[in-house]
């Protein structure tokens, strides 16, 4: 797929050298302000904090590989007669994939997002980086089981190029059988696919819950979604932690996981991380010693990330993560099983969770 040069009315908003960014008082009244999680220090630059901030605060998601699926519907653009459209934006330097226009339904979820909570926000996600051609766009409805997906590209008059619709059956996936009559299955397994994670070509969705992980391919057509589940050993977990935060992470084609231990006494306390790695051979979770030579992963409430540490300007064998309502950067030194905390701002609430902005993979 050919990558759409700037667009003629945006330049580059910020340089991509100073990503990962954090990106602070999203959606919030008052102050926004960007964070370089290499330097450690607050940007001074408000015209591109700005842009930022429009860039991702109409109609967009924000995806693992740096790509913002950004919406617009019909006439918000130059007049009431402007249909709508949607596009890949890399926000550092306002390229753009364009993607076939959205549909009611489509737009319906993002002005739903952006009038509601996290509880209405649609899960984005590329299969493969925008350039390939194998490249399949998904947007995860966030209550009903629902798939939209889309090849990038323009849309066409014959309709051979447009958003596809794609509704699973969640008790195919997991057996009611397999769970407590009073769990609501339906919204269980709905949540667990508003994480999709791509690695290797193929989507994935950890149901640790259930001791099972969830497959979406797209081959050989993306208008055949093939999912399934299958079985996957659980990773073992002390009896007293039974609260835990977990996030998948692709890293070169490998997948893990990585798992935050809370307290019982205060869930926002992490005592532990672990980190595993998939063994699909044996269908089980391995502890992994290390993330591997020059990785970093970043982990946030939006999803995780791998990244070369040189390039990144990071710690090698270190894990960035953040936290549910809380400004803190944390940075898990995994070999010494340390960690740090750094204070983006003393005068901002402790609450104010920041999201992440990544440089286009």
């Amino acid at each position: 797929m050919e990558i759409n040069k700037k667009a003629q009315d945006s330049p580059s908003l910020m340089e991509s050298r100073l990503a990962p960014l954090l990106l602070f008082g999203h959606g919030e009244a008052g102050d926004k302000f960007l964070y370089s999680i290499p330097s450690r220090r607050q940007l001074t630059a408000a015209a591109a904090a700005a842009a930022f901030v429009d860039l991702i605060g109409h109609y967009s998601w924000i995806t693992p590989r740096g790509w913002v699926l950004t919406l617009q519907p019909a006439g918000r653009r130059g007049g009431g007669d402007a249909p709508a459209e949607a596009f890949l934006r890399d926000p550092f330097s306002s390229r753009r994939v364009p993607l076939p226009p959205p549909d009611e339904e489509i737009s319906g979820l993002a002005a739903k997002a952006l009038g509601g909570g996290d509880d209405d926000a649609a899960w984005c996600v590329l299969s493969h980086d925008a350039a390939d051609p194998r490249c399949v766009v998904v947007v995860v409805h966030p209550t009903e089981p629902v798939l939209f997906y889309c090849r990038p590209g323009p849309g066409d008059s014959a309709g051979r190029r447009r958003w596809l619709r794609h509704e699973y059956q969640p008790e195919a996936i997991i057996a009611p059988a397999n769970h407590d009559d009073d769990d609501d299955l339906d919204a269980i397994v709905i949540e667990s696919m508003g994480w999709l994670t791509a690695s290797g070509g193929k989507l994935f969705a950890d149901l640790e819950w259930s001791g099972k992980m969830a497959t979406l391919e797209f081959s050989p057509s993306p208008a055949t979604p093939t999912l399934a589940s299958t079985p996957l050993a659980m990773v073992p977990c002390p009896a007293w932690w039974n609260h835990w935060n977990s996030s998948l992470v692709d890293s070169r084609g490998e997948l893990f996981v990585v798992h935050f231990r809370n307290s019982l006494l205060c869930q926002r306390t992490v005592l532990l991380v672990q980190v595993h790695r998939l063994d699909s051979t044996r269908r089980a979770w391995v502890k992994a010693d290390g993330l591997g030579s020059n990785r970093v992963f970043l982990v946030t409430s939006q999803f995780g990330v791998s990244m070369a540490a040189d390039e990144a300007g990071l710690e090698e064998n270190c894990i960035y993560f953040t936290k549910l309502d809380d400004k803190g950067l944390y940075v898990y030194d995994v070999g010494q099983g340390t960690t740090a905390l750094y204070d983006p701002r003393e005068d901002i609430p402790d609450s104010m969770e920041p999201i992440l902005l990544m440089p286009v993979s």
